[in-house]
């Protein structure tokens, strides 16, 4: 059977892409991730009100480790300012959409970043807790998740 005629197509909901300066360079970053991801480890345990992540590069490599860290700052100055990614995943849409209720703080570490983020709404920890999930599966699969839909289900 040919499973592809279900296959979902890709609603754009907030744009599609963008062609700036700012954007080429935010998906040359998550690009370089996606690609190297077999020497990134992610870990993450929950907090009051939220989780706390941490990710580092095993092998301690100093031009992956300012990779990731520019990708966590980038995507944080993205998220500020309403600029939203990976608009035709519903889970990314709904996170842009509330991003005015989550509270994001990161620390720079010498392999890597612990980022916090945090919500007082259980249905925005619920977002925190689906964001985190794909962030895992990113850093576990690579390209192969990022091409696909989130685990959120609106």
């Amino acid at each position: 059977m040919d499973f592809e005629k279900f296959k979902k197509e890709k609603v754009f909901q907030r744009g599609r892409g963008g062609s700036d300066p700012q954007h080429l360079e935010d998906e040359r970053l998550f690009h370089a991730l996606l690609e190297r991801h077999n020497e990134i480890e992610r870990s993450t345990k929950k907090i009051e009100g939220g989780i706390e992540s941490v990710t580092r590069v095993l092998s301690r490599d100093p031009e992956l480790v300012k990779i990731l860290q520019e990708h966590a700052v980038g995507m944080k100055k993205r998220f500020e300012g309403g600029r939203a990614i990976r608009s035709w995943d519903p889970l990314f849409t709904q996170l842009f959409d509330e991003r005015g209720k989550i509270k994001m703080r990161w620390e720079m570490l010498e392999d890597g970043i612990k980022v916090t983020l945090k919500g007082e709404e259980e249905e925005i920890r619920a977002l925190i807790d689906l964001h985190d999930e794909t962030l895992h599966a990113f850093v576990n699969h690579g390209f192969k998740a990022a091409k696909e839909e989130s685990p959120y289900r609106p």
